[in-house]
């Protein structure tokens, strides 16, 4: 299959690339082809990528898939939902193709972030807002069953439970992390937060629209479909809306709401860059809380 795929890209690639009869401006004409070539070859190696992959990891589930790259006997990325992430970031190495499928590595390629420096973290003032319930987790794919046939839906996976230090602090943080806490829902609610992060060497400043993502994650991520092949509670049946829902209505019961953040990649920080991050109340200078993560590539 992956061979006839690959074959009918490379016979259309040379058909529609045959150099015509040079007239005026030779070297311009050249220029204009080769630079053609060079795109459809690296749709080509990615396509051929993508069959690889497909027919490597057919018929099995996330999780065994998850394995098999672990052990080495399949190649690439697990490949998952575009859960919470832009069609920009899933298809920015491979711009050409639009309808790219977004794909996620292990979340610490770049490293975790190392321990903040004490200048930062005793600056740290914790407002009184019940923080609790905080897990860490990554995007991706699960399935469940229902009557003989079997759905997949994206969600929050690979959850770990975290518990914060200096009464609000998450240090060691990485790209492809998401940052689940929970609030006390009136004491939380009583005031407006805003991110701010510097860098551990003071050269670098991000703000609401370069730093992390902030709650890019509903409801649905968290509550998952009934059955959920991963085994996380609470779950709820239904469209995306209705768990979205019926887990805000489960917070509210608890007199709860929550928060999440991510923290995107950026390619060309090849070394990583390490950012000390509060989630602050302009006001009373206080935050719901702080963290630690190191910018950088995923893959």
């Amino acid at each position: 299959m992956r061979n006839s795929i690959v074959a009918a890209i490379g016979i259309a690639l040379v058909a529609g690339t045959v150099p015509v009869a040079a007239e005026a401006g030779p070297f311009d004409k050249l220029k204009k082809m080769t630079k053609k070539v060079k795109e459809k070859a690296a749709v080509v190696e990615a396509v051929a990528e993508e069959v690889k992959r497909a027919e490597e990891t057919k018929g099995r589930s996330v999780a065994e898939r998850a394995a098999g790259i672990a052990a080495g006997s399949i190649s690439g990325p697990v490949v998952l939902t575009k859960t919470g992430r832009s069609g920009s970031d899933c298809n920015q190495n491979v711009s050409a193709m639009s309808n790219y499928p977004c794909t996620a590595r292990a979340p610490a390629h770049a490293g975790r972030a190392a321990p903040a420096p004490a200048k930062y973290v005793n600056q740290i003032q914790c407002a009184n807002v019940g923080l609790g319930n905080a897990f860490i987790g990554r995007g991706g794919t699960y399935t469940f069953s229902q009557g003989i046939s079997t759905e997949e839906r994206g969600g929050v996976i690979d959850r770990a439970n975290v518990e914060p230090t200096n009464g609000c602090y998450f240090p060691g943080l990485a790209v492809g992390d998401i940052l689940y806490v929970e609030f006390d829902k009136a004491k939380y609610s009583a005031h407006k937060y805003k991110i701010q992060c510097v860098s551990y060497d003071g050269s670098e400043q991000l703000d609401n629209t370069f730093g992390p993502r902030i709650n890019n994650y509903t409801g649905k991520d968290i509550m998952l479909h009934t059955g959920n092949s991963v085994g996380y509670e609470p779950t709820a049946t239904g469209s995306n809306s209705d768990r979205s829902g019926a887990y805000d209505a489960y917070l509210s019961k608890r007199g709860r709401t929550f928060a999440t953040f991510n923290f995107q990649e950026r390619h060309d920080d090849k070394s990583g860059t390490d950012f000390f991050c509060q989630w602050f109340d302009q006001s009373s200078g206080k935050s719901a809380l702080a963290m630690a993560f190191r910018r950088g590539p995923q893959g």
